[in-house]
C-alpha cells in the first residue's frame, strides 16, 4: 500500500508540473501574438482600401490626385477595394463643387486608370507638348561624320563643302584663310651644318 500511494502521489504532482508548464506557454505565446498585433497597428500595415496621407507619404512614389463626382465615391471604393489600391479622399474646405479629389502614389496608377474607366470617367492622355520638344530638328542637321571625331578631310575641304559658294560667309572664310598663309613663315633655316 505504501508504494502505490507514493506512485499516485508521483502521477499528481507530474501531472500538475504539466498543467502548470502548458499555462505558462500559453500565456507567453498570447503576449507574443498582443505584441505583434500591437506592433501592426502601429505601423499601419493596410496595403488595400482607403487610408491616411501619412501613411501613402511613406511609400516614395511621386503622389498622383484624380478628380471624380462625390455621388461615385461608394462606387469608387467598392472598386479599388476589389482592385487593391491605396488611397485616401481630399477636399477642400468650403468646395462645395460636387467633386473630390482621389490621392494615391504612382504605384497604382495603371489601377486607377482601370478604376476610371469602369466608372465611365476618360483615361487621362500625356500631353503632346514633351514629345513635340524632343522631336524638335536640331540646330544643325547631323551629318555622316560629327566634327569632333573628324572625317578624315583637311579642315579647309570641310569647311569649303559646308558653305555655300557665293555666300558672304565663304567670301570671309576665304579671306580669312588666304590671311593665314601669308602670315605663316616659312621654313626656318637652321646655322647648323648637317654632316
Amino acid at each position: 500500500m505504501d508504494v502505490s500511494a507514493e506512485a499516485a502521489d508521483v502521477v499528481v504532482r507530474e501531472s500538475l508540473q504539466a498543467t502548470e508548464a502548458a499555462a505558462k506557454l500559453t500565456l507567453e505565446g498570447v503576449k507574443n501574438v498582443a505584441a505583434l498585433l500591437l506592433a501592426i497597428a502601429k505601423q499601419d500595415m493596410k496595403v488595400v482600401g482607403q487610408t491616411t496621407a501619412k501613411r501613402l507619404a511613406r511609400d516614395p512614389a511621386p503622389a498622383v490626385v484624380i478628380p471624380i463626382k462625390a455621388e461615385d465615391k461608394a462606387k469608387f471604393q467598392k472598386l479599388a477595394k476589389e482592385f487593391g489600391v491605396l488611397y485616401f479622399f481630399a477636399q477642400k474646405k468650403g468646395n462645395d463643387n460636387g467633386m473630390l479629389n482621389v490621392v494615391s502614389n504612382e504605384n497604382y496608377a495603371a489601377l486607377l486608370n482601370a478604376i476610371m474607366q469602369q466608372l465611365g470617367y476618360p483615361i487621362p492622355q500625356k500631353e503632346q507638348e514633351e514629345d513635340t520638344q524632343k522631336k524638335a530638328k536640331s540646330r544643325a542637321p547631323q551629318k555622316k561624320s560629327s566634327p569632333e571625331r573628324g572625317s578624315g578631310l583637311k579642315p579647309s575641304q570641310t569647311t569649303a563643302a559646308a558653305v555655300e559658294p557665293d555666300s558672304p560667309t565663304k567670301k570671309k572664310l576665304d579671306q580669312l584663310q588666304r590671311l593665314a598663309a601669308q602670315s605663316r613663315p616659312g621654313p626656318e633655316k637652321s646655322n647648323r651644318k648637317v654632316r
